[in-house]
């Protein structure tokens, strides 16, 4: 696994989605992803290149034996930072390892209104795919939206920002993951599910994270 790149045009500026307002670097739980963040305290995902499907689908069955003894903490970061782990860690795994680290409290996810490239207002357009919501700027830069991912080419480089996930989406997230779906389980290892049903995004902690 190779850490997240970000394009060389937008490296030295670039902005909001959400209000507009300048993204910077911020801090990230995750060691192979790069973290977009303005002064409003919203925050963006560049992530690596995500695992195959075949490579995921054998991550429950993987075997690693330096997470022995490991709090479910530092078993998160391990799976996380460890390029063998992370070479069959499912992509929403990750962020929801992520989110369980950082611990944050999100009420909103950030909406899609701003071009990151150069911040003028978007609008949506007629594009043929009807899988994504097409999106566009006066200054001809074209976006689409799929969920709480946005992805563009800048440059014949491909970018996709992912959005933070809100307490409730990753609460809805983990517990379906949870639930022993058989096209989910063999992506899960059962340290990961430890994490998940230990971590205050889950459902069954939402009353003590409340507290």
């Amino acid at each position: 696994m190779h850490p997240a790149n970000i394009p060389e045009e937008i490296r030295a500026q670039c902005y909001c989605p959400s209000c507009g307002a300048h993204l910077v670097p911020g801090k990230c739980a995750d060691p192979l992803s790069i973290c977009l963040a303005c002064e409003g305290d919203h925050r963006f995902f560049i992530m690596p290149q995500a695992p195959l499907a075949g490579d995921t689908a054998t991550a429950a069955s993987a075997s690693f034996h330096e997470i022995r003894g490991l709090t479910p903490e530092a078993i998160a970061s391990f799976w996380l930072s460890d390029p063998h782990a992370r070479s069959v860690l499912n992509d929403q795994l990750a962020q929801l390892l992520r989110a369980t680290l950082e611990s944050r409290r999100v009420v909103e996810e950030p909406r899609f209104s701003f071009c990151p490239i150069c911040g003028n207002r978007l609008a949506e357009y007629d594009q043929p795919d009807i899988w994504v919501q097409g999106l566009r700027c006066q200054g001809g830069h074209s976006w689409a939206l799929r969920g709480g991912r946005f992805f563009s080419t800048i440059a014949s480089m491909r970018l996709e920002l992912q959005a933070e996930h809100s307490d409730d989406v990753a609460s809805r997230l983990i517990a379906a993951w949870l639930k022993g779906n058989p096209h989910l389980e063999t992506n899960l290892h059962e340290s990961v599910r430890r994490v998940l049903i230990g971590s205050p995004l889950c459902p069954r902690n939402a009353i003590r994270r409340s507290d």
